[in-house]
């Protein structure tokens, strides 16, 4: 889809009813919450005065359907905000709290997309068994395995030599090495005051 069919208008009735501008039907608040949770952005306007209600709406979203998110704020920081007037509010999560959400995000997604190319490169690297079975062979227990007699299931591609092992962890290192380089440059700076 491209940008604009991302986009929903939403109209808030009285009857608490919400109408999608956008492709002419009524939508639940369940439904609205599964749109936003594929990709869709909104914007929700009281049907008679016309204002802005989207930010109640979502909260709304949140406290009535997505409750256990209201638990990963500290409830100091709730009082806080409560106590605080509107400015000092909006300049917080404008200028820290949406930078360092988006900050978490991009290092989340790039984790994930690094992830995803080491497995592509698997083949290259022996399988994290055979690596744990290296490491725990000098304490006569193979990792993620109870001590017996019986045979071992079919076990990953064993490393041949230690020295195998060695270059392998040694790549692997300056991998990990160059990936927290990238993230710490991508990595918003805090303002001064």
């Amino acid at each position: 889809m491209t940008a604009p069919e991302k986009f929903l208008d939403i109209r808030k009735y009285p009857n608490r009813r919400y109408y999608d501008a956008t492709h002419s039907r009524h939508l639940t608040l369940e439904e609205i919450r599964s749109l936003i949770s594929q990709g869709f952005d909104i914007r929700v306007t009281d049907s008679k005065s016309g204002a802005d209600i989207t930010a109640q709406v979502l909260a709304q979203i949140i406290l009535e359907l997505d409750t256990p998110k209201i638990d990963s704020f500290p409830v100091a920081l709730l009082l806080r905000m409560i106590r605080s007037n509107d400015l000092a509010v909006r300049d917080f999560v404008e200028n820290y709290f949406n930078q360092a959400f988006k900050a978490f995000s991009e290092y989340q997604s790039q984790m994930e997309e690094r992830m995803r190319q080491m497995q592509q490169v698997s083949g290259v690297f022996p399988p994290f068994e055979a690596w744990s079975q290296a490491a725990m062979a000098p304490f006569g227990m193979p990792f993620g395995m109870k001590p017996a007699a019986a045979p071992a299931q079919e076990a990953a591609a064993p490393v041949e030599k230690p020295e195998d092992l060695r270059n392998t962890v040694a790549e692997l290192q300056k991998q990990l090495a160059a990936m927290q380089a990238e993230l710490k440059k991508g990595t918003p700076k805090r303002r001064g005051k």
